[in-house]
């Protein structure tokens, strides 16, 4: 809180960072912990953003809590305010589970970077891509003449066309500030990596696994793809050893 005050983020932006479900916080606390607490270090930049895309990451994962499917408006309403707040908070910040492109792709390249996120997402622990919205978190809405159906399309042929094995995502429009806003959410992939498979303009050369990073995608750096591949063969040896389920006896 006192590094987020200490950068002049409004109090309401500072308190969606801490105010859940059950969770009882007082709004005037912001500027108690200025005044009444000057024993307390203020974190740094680095811890502030570490902070933000936990928050964001609890956020993303909540679906058991609320009861909505990730691209609902209860959902996509709190990732989208959280992934503002942080802009405000460190600028130029986006975060490991939302990515804005403040127009729809018109081209190869704008298609293939939209994709090649979504890859990331999927590679890493999933994400959101909002399509509508500045780098900044500025609401900008879509252009009139969006063919919003067209462009879910030419990205969902990119996404399976052009990578391996198949990750799920999905869609969604929402309304704020009297502006459309289009949203995909992408699922973490169970089978990781996720390859491209086939050239896709220079923008996506074969063979290649994207991971998403603090603030952008990019391929993946051979730690990384070290732990994701320990991970799964871990995961496949659990399955190895797991105890068969008993076979139903009929009886003659």
């Amino acid at each position: 809180m006192k590094r987020m005050k200490l950068r002049g983020l409004a109090r309401d932006h500072i308190m969606s960072f801490f105010i859940r479900p059950g969770r009882i916080i007082s709004s005037a606390a912001p500027s108690e912990v200025m005044t009444k607490r000057p024993d307390i270090e203020a974190a740094t930049p680095e811890e502030v953003e570490a902070f933000i895309n936990r928050r964001l990451n609890e956020a993303s994962t909540s679906a058991p809590y609320h009861g909505f499917g990730p691209t609902s408006s209860v959902r996509v309403r709190e990732i989208l305010q959280i992934a503002r707040d942080g802009q405000q908070a460190l600028p130029g910040f986006e975060g490991v589970f939302a990515e804005f492109k403040s127009q729809p792709p018109k081209d190869q390249v704008s298609k293939a970077k939209i994709a090649k996120s979504m890859a990331a997402f999927a590679n890493h622990r999933g994400g959101y891509i909002f399509i509508g919205v500045a780098d900044d978190g500025e609401i900008l809405g879509l252009p009139d003449d969006c063919r919003l159906e067209k462009m879910w399309n030419e990205i969902a042929d990119v996404t399976t066309q052009k990578f391996t094995p198949f990750f799920r995502w999905e869609r969604g429009i929402f309304e704020t500030q009297g502006k459309t806003i289009a949203v995909a959410y992408v699922f973490e992939c169970e089978q990781k990596p996720v390859i491209s498979s086939t050239e896709y303009t220079r923008e996506i050369p074969p063979g290649t696994i994207y991971f998403r990073y603090n603030r952008s995608s990019e391929a993946i750096k051979p730690g990384d793809l070290l732990e994701m591949l320990r991970a799964r063969d871990q995961k496949v040896r659990a399955l190895s050893f797991a105890e068969p389920t008993p076979a139903t006896t009929i009886e003659a």
